[in-house]
């Protein structure tokens, strides 16, 4: 007779394995928080750098526009003036290039004459006419609206300030050599007891030349400024052409 229980075999419990920890699992390089700040950053600065480079070429584009346009407007102002006061200088006068006039020379040579004791080399009557021609010369520079003409041409209030004070020096320069005309003429005429009247004519002659000469060279710097410069004078008996020895 078979035992209760005792052919029964008692089942065994396994084990478990051991829990795991959770693995935290990283993000990948490019999602980072931080590369992401740093990429965002500098994208921002090339957005900045590209729009700066751009707006300074667009400036730089408009800034040249305007000194062209200046320049431009310049060049007709002086161009317009050139005609007044190189017609009226070369009336009485020859005009070569940049070089000062040669204004009444005559009448310096005349006063010199005249100061030795020997003949004027020039009548009264031509020193007279040359008198009318100069202040006729003159009365031109001075009704020129040269104010109006330069207004709004591109030039700065310092230029403008010198360009207005060019003409009447002029000007007042070629009224100053018609008096020492007029005075040698009455010389002339009549030498005996003139003394005071040819230290006049010199007097009046010198600062006639001086005011001239001065009036002449700022004029040629506004010229060459406005990029018109006064033509280099050709030498004497050239024909325009090269100084000999030079062509060749």
């Amino acid at each position: 007779m078979a035992i209760k229980g005792k052919g029964k075999a008692k089942s065994r419990q396994v084990s478990r394995a051991p829990r795991r920890e959770p693995v935290v699992v990283k993000k990948p390089f490019v999602q980072r928080g931080w590369v992401r700040g740093l990429v965002l950053f500098m994208c921002g600065v090339l957005v900045l750098s590209v729009t700066w480079w751009a707006y300074e070429g667009i400036d730089k584009q408009r800034n040249a526009s305007k000194a062209a346009d200046a320049a431009g407007q310049q060049r007709a102002a002086v161009s317009a003036w050139k005609v007044n006061l190189e017609g009226a200088l070369s009336s009485v006068g020859q005009v070569q290039g940049g070089a000062t006039p040669q204004i009444a020379t005559d009448v310096g040579t005349a006063i010199t004459n005249l100061g030795k004791g020997q003949d004027a080399g020039v009548k009264a009557d031509q020193l007279t006419k040359e008198a009318d021609s100069l202040e006729k010369a003159a009365k031109t520079l001075a009704v020129f609206k040269l104010t109006d003409t330069i207004e709004n041409h591109g030039f700065d209030a310092s230029q403008t300030d010198l360009i207005t004070t060019i003409q009447p020096e002029i000007a007042a320069g070629l009224r100053s050599l018609a008096v020492a005309a007029r005075l040698t003429a009455m010389v002339t005429q009549d030498p005996a007891g003139a003394d005071e009247l040819l230290v006049e004519a010199k007097t009046a002659n010198t600062t006639g030349q001086d005011l001239v000469a001065r009036g002449w060279a700022s004029y040629t710097n506004i010229a060459t400024l406005a990029g018109m410069p006064p033509p280099l004078p050709q030498p004497i008996g050239s024909g325009g052409g090269l100084p000999q020895g030079l062509g060749g």
